[in-house]
């Protein structure tokens, strides 16, 4: 890993020129173009405060920020894993006839959607400012949790990118399991709204527990809240579960892609 961790830095103003790149295509054309970055969270937010709060009802104090401060860094997740599946098989011709670090690609991919949530911070917070949230010390704490979305997030993006070389039904599969991955992480609703005990089959069940061991974006989705909504120091347990998963998912992307990376000149 070491190694490979050399050569990506070796290459790295490849890497830079492909997340240029990709950033600069994004609004190619557009009259409005770079301001789309700000513009899209903007209508989002005020999207979410229409129909939660107007439409719905929810009494659920500053829901549509509690709502808003989750969906962004969910929505860079969820479209960097979709737009990594291609990010190998876009490029089959450099796979090709180019030596470099084919990680580089997917990696690409996962820099390109955290460099977008981060242009989506002042976003954020002015509307922290007009909703009255307190900014407090553990703000500071956001680095940490972006970090453990960034690893968490690569590791995903090695694995899928690599696999959907040799199996092309991988893009639908990941679609399905994205989303039901949205609704089992507490961004449409707390942790504390979910029932302390279930019985299934007899047995009695904490799903709190379950949810924060086994879901690794659960403890990113709380650090994010715990730094922008809350005001507080994030969940230790949840946080923790969290670089557990992103160091396994880190390890495991690695080696799956060096697996795979082998046949890529035949696959393609």
């Amino acid at each position: 890993m070491i190694k490979g961790i050399k050569q990506i830095y070796e290459y790295r103003e490849l890497l830079i020129s492909l997340i240029s790149k990709t950033l600069n295509a994004r609004y190619k054309g557009s009259f409005l173009g770079f301001l789309w970055t700000f513009i899209n969270p903007l209508m989002h937010l005020l999207i979410y405060a229409f129909v939660f709060q107007v439409i719905f009802r929810v009494q659920e104090q500053n829901y549509t920020m509690l709502l808003f401060v989750a969906l962004l860094p969910w929505t860079g997740f969820s479209s960097a894993l979709m737009s990594s599946m291609t990010s190998v098989t876009g490029h089959a011709n450099l796979v090709k006839k180019i030596y470099f670090p084919r990680m580089i690609l997917p990696l690409s991919v996962s820099l390109t959607y955290i460099i977008d949530y981060l242009y989506c911070i002042p976003i954020l917070l002015l509307a922290m400012f007009m909703s009255h949230l307190p900014f407090t010390r553990w703000i500071l704490l956001f680095p940490a949790v972006l970090l453990i979305h960034f690893v968490f997030q690569t590791g995903l993006c090695l694995a899928i990118s690599a696999i959907n070389v040799r199996y092309r039904d991988t893009k639908q599969i990941i679609g399905i399991a994205t989303m039901a991955w949205f609704y089992f992480t507490p961004i449409l609703y707390k942790m504390s709204m979910i029932p302390e005990s279930w019985t299934l089959m007899g047995v009695n069940l904490n799903p709190r527990t379950m949810i924060v061991l086994l879901n690794p974006m659960t403890g990113i989705m709380s650090g994010y809240r715990a730094s922008f909504f809350h005001g507080q120091a994030p969940d230790a347990i949840s946080i923790i579960a969290a670089v557990a998963w992103a160091v396994i998912a880190l390890v495991v992307g690695w080696i799956v892609f060096n697996k795979f990376e082998k046949t890529f000149a035949e696959d393609l």
